[in-house]
């Protein structure tokens, strides 16, 4: 596999990356298409507390999970003077940008400003990623990934979900019962920081 969209994969690339510090927030910006993020189980404990765990179903009819980052028109509510305000609590696609796990693959975005193929800090060289970007959530991900959909399969039933609204085309659901699962407590819980427009 070569790429999705902008994110390619480090087996293909040397790729560098120049830091954040001369950024104006391209990766916190709703308006750029970053706005929700895919979540496995052991995110949730991280996201809770400081953004919205929602559903949503893909093409082919499965149910996804996803931390809403933003609201699709703007900046992270977290983002001041062109930094995070929660830098040491934010979300795990936050901490992990602009490398992505996907399947068994390792991407990076080339849309990212700071990424590009000759100079900085090397992010992944002769298809090895560098480990100042290696996070524990990459361990075993395919079977983070399988367990996330199992669960997903297990409290699938259309009648236990309410639509909520949509963001950039995504539409979003919560689960609507009480329930005794720690994940589905977590998830609704975390509706108090939802803010659909």
């Amino acid at each position: 596999m070569e790429s999705v969209g902008s994110f390619v994969n480090i087996k293909r690339h040397n790729l560098y990356f120049n830091g954040c510090s001369e950024c104006e927030g391209h990766c916190c910006n709703g308006a750029k298409g970053f706005a929700a993020s895919p979540l496995i189980l052991e995110d949730f404990e991280e996201v809770y507390q400081n953004f919205p765990i929602v559903f949503s179903v893909n093409d082919e009819a499965d149910l996804v999970v996803y931390v809403m980052l933003n609201d699709g028109k703007g900046h992270c509510k977290y983002y001041s003077d062109m930094k995070c305000s929660i830098y040491e609590h934010r979300a795990p696609a936050c901490k992990l940008y602009p490398v992505s796990p996907y399947f068994e693959h390792i991407l990076v975005d080339t849309a990212c400003p700071s990424v590009n193929f000759d100079t900085g800090k090397v992010i992944c060289k002769d298809s090895k990623l560098n480990q100042d970007f290696y996070t524990q959530r990459l361990e075993n991900f395919v079977a983070k990934r399988e367990a996330t959909s199992a669960f997903l399969d297990s409290i699938k039933h259309e009648e236990y979900f309410s639509y909520i609204g949509e963001i950039l085309g995504l539409p979003l659901f919560k689960y609507a019962y009480p329930s005794e699962n720690r994940y589905i407590q977590m998830h609704q819980a975390s509706l108090k920081h939802l803010s659909l427009a």
